[in-house]
């Protein structure tokens, strides 16, 4: 279940509705040149998806999601926020929410973007992983198609919309905290541990406290210098040699 919601919550940060009704949400914003506004969109997001390449080992899976969703729920309330109490015509609030959406964009590509994948790759089981990384991709699926159909009903106006047009950033950032909290209660930190030592700390701690018990698996508190004896001494050395023959 942490691997579907995962996804799901990866979708429910509003970032499709960037990518999908970009032009037209700038061009209903009073932007001049929306088509550029949007390429420009497109080209941040694969910008910053290289420092979250590097960061991922870095500042670690947990980290990062937390960071990532907490910058983009702020950015998604700014943009909703200078959309309903600024006129359209104010170019100085039009260049606000073009900003923050751009750092919106950056915030998910450095994070929610590749390391959703990247958790969802290490924390099932070997022995239904396959179903799992099935599952867990039709859940972003599904939930990709449902925003995108729902969208164009969320923000047009007109019989049977619900006109709702940049306040529809309040529903994103309010999704935002869902992420944070998700993040929080439900997501280990994993960075640095192998496919064995992640089975260990699911079964010996909880997401919240992770980031210490990731320490003592890598050896980092009690100079062990290696996850192996810990694995070792979790598993059993039956059940490990086991395991190695399976793989």
């Amino acid at each position: 279940m942490t691997g579907i919601w995962l996804q799901a919550w990866q979708q429910l940060t509003g970032i499709n509705f960037i990518f999908y009704y970009g032009t037209t949400f700038f061009q209903r914003s009073g932007i001049k040149d929306p088509f550029i506004i949007s390429v420009a969109t497109n080209v941040v997001n694969v910008g910053m998806t290289v420092p979250g390449i590097y960061l991922v080992d870095k500042a670690g899976r947990r980290s990062l999601l937390l960071i990532g969703a907490a910058g983009m729920l702020i950015c998604e309330y700014i943009v909703a926020i200078v959309g309903v109490t600024v006129s359209t015509e104010n170019l100085a609030a039009q260049k606000v929410l073009i900003a923050f959406v751009c750092v919106y964009i950056a915030f998910f590509a450095a994070t929610w973007g590749p390391i959703v994948w990247i958790v969802t790759g290490e924390i099932f089981p070997l022995n239904v992983r396959a179903k799992s990384m099935s599952m867990s991709t039709a859940s972003n699926w599904l939930w990709n198609f449902g925003i995108g159909y729902a969208t164009p009903y969320l923000v047009n106006a007109g019989p049977g919309n619900a006109d709702l047009g940049v306040k529809v950033f309040f529903i994103w950032g309010s999704t935002c905290v869902g992420c944070l909290i998700f993040t929080y209660f439900c997501i280990p930190e994993t960075k640095g541990l192998s496919l064995e030592a992640i089975d260990v700390l699911y079964q010996n701690t909880t997401p919240r406290n992770s980031v210490a018990y990731r320490r003592r698996l890598i050896g980092e508190d009690d100079g062990l210098g290696h996850a192996g004896v810990l694995v070792e001494k979790a598993l059993g050395r039956e059940k490990l040699a086991e395991h190695h023959e399976k793989v």
